[in-house]
């Protein structure tokens, strides 16, 4: 029985040293490292009338921006008091995501995806830099997305790409020297628009590269509650603040590589000046 799989040993070799590349990359961007998600070639991946199924991962670590914060609180359940809160610089938020994803090409050069899965996220000693940490729970996220290709030149193409998704975080951010947990929830939705071209190096192997700008927008919320001490009562303080991106412009670079006919995977890195996500992804065509 012949076997599915076409990769010379030459293509194999191009994969490895493609692969250890941008993971070497990865390794030396630092910690100035949201929740970027992988956006693959970007240029179409399927055919007109084609089907692609498949898993994305993807891990992000990013600062934010923490704007336009206001505090309330209320004491025993009634309102007490409210203000301006400041504006804080989040740091290291770090975000893993999951996702299933399905994609269809509605035309010769022109496909559109859907992604359901889910994410978590953490981050430390940020909002009240008091030796704090937070950990959310396992959450739903949901995104979508097209792609185009602009021109084809064979082993050359260039094209584009907008996708969009949204996660909800919920955790406590505790300290072990506080009497009790802080109660933090987070939404974000995030825009990336990536343009770039894609560059055959092999019958089974390419690269691809180019610009990107990344946008945020959501709220940050933390609940907690302390027995006042003048009153003896119950003192509930909630601040809200608006989340904004750090850094809206970066580049990215990946490798594709064809494994059959009808799987294919990619893995890529992902850099502004104020994020940095390593993504992955297989998918199959049908």
């Amino acid at each position: 029985m012949k076997t599915l799989m076409k990769l010379t040993k030459t293509s194999i070799l191009e994969a490895i040293r493609l692969s250890v590349f941008i993971l070497l990359i990865v390794g030396l961007s630092g910690t100035t490292a949201v929740a970027l998600d992988p956006m693959g070639p970007p240029s179409t991946n399927i055919e007109h009338g084609q089907f692609s199924i498949g898993a994305d991962f993807s891990h992000s670590n990013t600062d934010l921006e923490l704007n336009n914060g206001v505090w309330t609180e209320y004491l025993d359940g009634v309102f007490y008091d409210w203000g301006d809160a400041v504006d804080l610089k989040l740091k290291d938020l770090e975000v893993n995501r999951g996702y299933v994803r399905l994609g269809y090409g509605i035309s010769e050069n022109f496909e559109a995806f859907f992604r359901i899965g889910g994410s978590s996220a953490e981050f430390g000693d940020s909002i009240w830099e008091d030796s704090e940490e937070f950990e959310s729970r396992a959450e739903p996220a949901l995104g979508f997305g097209v792609k185009a290709t602009l021109f084809d030149g064979g082993n050359f193409k260039f094209g584009g790409l907008l996708q969009t998704n949204w996660t909800g975080f919920d955790g406590k951010l505790n300290a072990s020297h506080w009497a009790a947990s802080d109660f933090v929830e987070i939404d974000m939705v995030e825009v990336q628009i990536a343009a770039g071209v894609t560059l055959m190096l092999s019958d089974n192997v390419s690269i691809y590269c180019g610009p990107f700008a990344h946008f945020i927008d959501g709220e940050l919320d933390d609940t907690f509650s302390a027995v006042d001490t003048g009153t003896g009562g119950l003192l509930t303080s909630r601040y809200l603040w608006d989340i904004e991106e750090n850094s809206t412009f970066g580049g990215y670079l990946g490798a594709k590589m064809e494994l059959s006919d009808n799987c294919f995977m990619n893995m890529e890195f992902q850099h502004t000046s104020a994020a940095d996500a390593f993504g992955m992804g297989i998918a199959w065509r049908f």
